[in-house]
């Protein structure tokens, strides 16, 4: 499937309100086709200047919104993150009164709740993440096209400077997304535990298949919100994989050969919203 189409698709599954927030890969591949193609026998067309110049200029300010959103919602996970730490602390505290556990069941129904929101976050953090593999990965598309229509050099100058900003720099979300994976593996073993970042669903038993028929977390309990990110996130990860896979190698500025070396989608596993947790950990305070 041709990249535009591709990327076309995952904005239609993408969160409703991250959709504008993607490169305008289309209106420029539109700009695109204003461009006459070069010719060794005729000077540029006055026009041709101002169109190439209207490009770059679109490219750079996409490069902003990129780095605007993105810093906008790294700084929003962290806070996120932070809160759902302190409500732990705070349930195991309320839970407890001179030391002697208080109400198992209000206990249980707090920490089901705070471990929505953990799987909640994690999806959106990975496809966070994603959101920049998939618009650096616009970029490249876009800038060999242009440079093809052209005969320019765009693609090197660009790609460049496209490396060195915020919403290419993914470590520090990185990090959060494997912290939030420790605690929710910490705090919320699974019976059935996960699908991994191929999409494929893995079912790991666990060795305690206690009943727990009080707290059955299921898709009514987790609501549309947890799985809509759960959805689009694996859907994310597969434009990724795809992306990557069809890329060529050989090019040191094609999608594979700048990703080769980098965590772009092995963020370990998508915890789905469905799977049940332990219920003899999940239920008793630490």
């Amino acid at each position: 499937m041709k990249f535009g189409k591709e990327f076309g698709i995952h904005l239609e599954q993408t969160l409703p309100e991250w959709k504008d927030k993607y490169l305008c890969y289309k209106p420029l591949k539109k700009l695109l086709k204003r461009l006459p193609n070069p010719s060794p026998d005729h000077d540029l067309q006055p026009h041709v200047p101002d169109l190439q110049h209207w490009f770059v200029t679109i490219l750079n300010e996409e490069l902003d919104k990129f780095n605007d959103f993105y810093v906008d919602k790294e700084e929003e996970f962290v806070i996120r993150f932070q809160e759902l730490k302190q409500r732990i602390e705070q349930v195991k505290e309320k839970s407890y009164k001179d030391g002697v556990f208080t109400s198992e069941i209000e206990f249980s129904d707090e920490m089901m709740a705070i471990r929505k929101e953990f799987v909640t976050i994690h999806g959106e953090m990975v496809l966070l993440k994603n959101y920049s593999s998939l618009n650096f990965a616009g970029i490249i598309k876009i800038l060999k096209k242009y440079d093809k229509r052209t005969g320019g050099l765009l693609r090197v100058h660009f790609t460049q400077l496209a490396l060195r900003q915020p919403f290419f720099t993914t470590e520090p979300l990185t990090r959060l997304v494997h912290e939030c994976e420790e605690n929710l593996d910490l705090l919320f073993p699974l019976e059935e535990e996960v699908v991994e970042s191929s999409s494929s669903s893995k079912t790991n038993a666990n060795t305690n298949t206690g009943a727990c028929d009080d707290h059955i977390i299921g898709p009514v309990a987790f609501g549309d919100g947890g799985l809509d990110v759960y959805r689009r996130t694996v859907d994310a990860i597969r434009t990724i994989k795809g992306l990557k896979k069809e890329s060529s190698t050989s090019n040191p500025l094609s999608f594979a050969s700048i990703f080769g070396n980098q965590d772009i989608d092995d963020t370990g596993a998508i915890t789905d919203p469905q799977s049940e947790p332990d219920c003899d950990d999940a239920h008793s305070p630490k």
